[in-house]
């Protein structure tokens, strides 16, 4: 199957649907927080599916090169055990988890009997892709958030892109031949002790290293057996050594949005806003404004109560240290910068918790009920 026919296909366009609800969902949180969507569900939708698009020519090219060959009776297993894991948490739901725990059961039972350097080399070759993604388009859609950590709110961003990504590969059926499969890669994240733009490319470093391991352990195990059970051991363990990596960082890290005593940080600015003609961007401290000190919200509502035409306003800027910046509108005053503060966090009613599992959200429902009984 070509790959434009692989983009009319009604399958392709299923993910595309898929993709898109997941962006409006994701959307309509961004809308509560900012009070309007930095950009159209469409336009991400479609950002997405180009760099899904250039994924997935980079991962069929790997394929074909290294003549990747896959039975697709072996995904019959996979699957339903992904689709299991996921109920114990979301992040099971990746192939690498079930795809390393089949392929142990197949090398210690001797059945299912599947493939497991295809496998491997499948797993290995996605999280490359993904990797790959995560770099240059992973920082994309951040959305300013609010966290409880170690007992206090943190001001953040929530980081979330999905993929459609139809790559080509050998499949062994009757006879081998070439086909296009098409698959969904997503990353989720949180930046609470790093900017959103290196936070995306860590987790690409490192995730990259975990691919590139996995593959070789994939090739080796073509002719060697001990490296099936390295590789089948070695997919689910690295991938949790990959999220356990980025959890220690953000752990031992300082939260980098939290309340300063000697002015106002900037979390976020809103689109064609002030703040944004201003340059203003996450992590910057407001000194002053029109030279007044400012310690809070409040403070910056009081100076522009009265809608001044022009406000001169002193910053101190992560790349350049403190710097004056000014802004003038002569024709309707200035009210509102349009940003988003650390501060700001008590004006909203809600703090983001991390993804749960199904089973956890029914069993918090179950205690909540019962606490209510009891009442």
């Amino acid at each position: 199957m070509s790959l434009l026919n692989t983009i009319k296909s009604p399958l392709f366009l299923v993910v595309l649907v898929i993709i898109f609800f997941q962006y409006r969902k994701i959307g309509k949180l961004e809308k509560e927080v900012l009070g309007v969507n930095t950009s159209s569900i469409l336009f991400n939708t479609l950002i997405s599916t180009f760099f899904g698009l250039l994924g997935g020519l980079i991962g069929s090219i790997i394929f074909i090169h290294f003549k990747i060959t896959i039975n697709p009776e072996d995904f019959y297993f996979i699957l339903p055990l992904a689709l299991g894991l996921s109920l114990i948490h979301p992040r099971f739901i990746c192939f690498s988890y079930a795809g390393g725990i089949i392929t142990l059961i197949s090398l210690i039972f001797n059945y299912p009997n599947i493939n497991i350097p295809g496998i491997l080399m499948i797993i290995g070759v996605l999280h490359l892709v993904e990797s790959f993604l995560i770099l240059i388009d992973g920082n994309r859609m951040s959305i300013p958030i609010f966290m409880e950590r170690k007992g206090q709110i943190v001001g953040g961003f929530m980081l979330n892109r999905f993929w459609p990504v139809p790559f080509t590969v050998f499949i062994n059926g009757n006879n081998i031949y070439l086909a296009t499969i098409i698959a969904v890669l997503g990353y989720g994240d949180y930046a609470l002790t790093n900017y959103p733009e290196k936070k995306s490319k860590e987790t690409a470093a490192i995730l990259s290293i975990f691919s590139i391991t996995l593959i070789v352990f994939a090739k080796l195990s073509v002719y060697h057996t001990i490296f099936k059970y390295i590789g089948a051991i070695f997919s689910p363990l690295g991938h949790e050594i990959v999220i356990k990596i980025g959890r220690k960082k953000e752990e031992s890290g300082e939260y980098i949005f939290k309340s300063v005593s000697h002015g106002v940080k900037v979390l976020d600015t809103l689109p064609d806003s002030i703040g944004k003609a201003m340059n203003l961007k996450p992590g910057d401290i407001i000194l002053s404004l029109n030279g007044n000190r400012v310690y809070s919200n409040w403070d910056i509502a009081d100076i522009l109560e009265y809608r001044p035409n022009y406000i001169g306003m002193e910053i101190i800027q992560r790349e350049e240290g403190i710097i004056t910046k000014e802004f003038e509108d002569y024709k309707n005053g200035i009210s509102n910068l349009g940003i988003i503060t650390v501060s700001d966090m008590c004006q909203y009613g809600f703090v983001v918790e991390e993804a749960k599992s199904p089973i956890s959200r029914f069993l918090k429902k179950i205690k909540k009920r019962k606490a209510k009984f009891r009442n």
